[in-house]
């Protein structure tokens, strides 16, 4: 009888560490593709940072010839919106 539960315990110590070892592994193997995802989006970060930094003095440029354009855009639209009130004032 006792070579009996000497058996069953073993086999139940096996399951145990069978199901522990299984769930660790899956573990395991989720941290990793995780480690993997992220180490390839801190590469395409470095790519997006290496391949903006040309931008960066043409967005001063930009930005001055926009703050140029301010001025005859604003009397453009006043413009605009004599002539929307002229076509609004014949109906």
């Amino acid at each position: 009888m006792i070579s009996f539960f000497t058996i069953l315990s073993l086999i139940l110590v096996l399951v145990i560490v069978a199901v522990v070892a299984w769930h660790l592994i899956g573990i395991f193997i989720a941290l990793k593709r995780g480690a993997d995802h992220l180490q390839q989006l801190a590469g395409g970060l470095v790519a997006i940072r290496d391949n903006t930094v040309p931008l960066n003095g043409k967005v001063d440029e930009i930005n001055a010839g926009l703050t140029e354009l301010v001025s005859p855009l604003l009397a453009a639209n006043g413009n605009l919106a004599a002539i929307v009130t002229v076509a609004g004032s014949r109906r």
